[in-house]
């Protein structure tokens, strides 16, 4: 019973101590400050994610080129110095 009631405060206070926070201004404009942080990381993967993909996509037609040789059958050779 003792352990009920131990939790059972230990509830209560959780939750009062979460909506002191919830109206304290800094720690809605710490919510706010988290939220753009998160946006401009959002945006900065998205632009490196179309950047890979674009490297890629060269990466592979260059590839192929190299890998379909010439049209007679002959593969491209390197010049010799």
């Amino acid at each position: 019973m003792a352990a009920i009631a131990v939790a059972l405060i230990t509830t209560l206070g959780v939750i009062l101590v979460a909506f002191i926070q919830a109206f304290k201004k800094e720690a809605r404009v710490a919510l706010q400050e988290n939220h753009d942080d998160h946006e401009i990381v959002q945006a900065q993967l998205g632009m490196i994610y179309k950047t890979v993909n674009r490297v890629d996509d060269k990466l592979e037609k260059h590839i192929d080129h190299h890998a379909e040789g010439l049209s007679n059958g002959q593969t491209f050779k390197r010049d010799k110095k």
